[in-house]
């Protein structure tokens, strides 16, 4: 768990059948909200979702003002978006959790991964994407995006434990 880090560079390899499978199945051994198991994951792999991928991303960045970025990565990467059968707060917490256990795969495995909110930032953009996907119902929780690293980024700092932790009240 505390080698895991989000990764922006990744090498032109796709992922294998069976490294996406590991991925997914960690997914869902999550807990879920009443056993609801209320996921769903769409793996893009099309050169072309992927570049589709990519001009949503890119336009919800430039949309949102957000820094200047090399956006290579979504070609270069898996991406796999998660899907919540809708709204409801336990089941998006359930898919929080399959989410997790998703990036823990990864890099048990060697392999680098990125949560991104980017284009769930911005309303035209996360129709684009659901219209990319198509999303008939359901909620997008998070696009997700895994890989071979092609960086070995500087660890953030993280906040102490001590001054996260109450007792009884905050």
């Amino acid at each position: 768990m505390v080698r895991r880090q989000s990764i922006r560079k990744f090498r032109d390899r796709p992922l294998s059948g069976a490294q996406i499978k590991k991925i997914v199945d960690a997914a869902v051994t999550a807990p879920s909200s009443l056993n609801s198991q209320p996921w769903k994951f769409v793996v893009l792999k099309s050169a072309a979702k992927k570049k589709a991928l990519r001009q949503i991303y890119s336009g919800a960045r430039v949309k949102l003002k957000l820094y200047a970025q090399d956006t290579s990565f979504v070609e270069k990467a898996t991406p796999i978006v998660v899907v919540c059968e809708d709204n409801d707060y336990g089941k998006i917490l359930s898919c929080a959790m399959a989410i997790q256990n998703m990036f823990l795969a990864a890099e048990s495995i060697g392999l680098g991964s990125l949560p991104s909110v980017t284009i769930l930032m911005d309303n035209g953009s996360e129709k684009g994407l659901e219209n990319l996907i198509n999303l008939k119902s359901g909620k997008i929780v998070l696009v997700t995006f895994f890989g071979n690293k092609d960086e070995r980024p500087q660890r953030k700092p993280k906040k102490e434990t001590d001054s996260l932790v109450f007792e009884d009240s905050l």
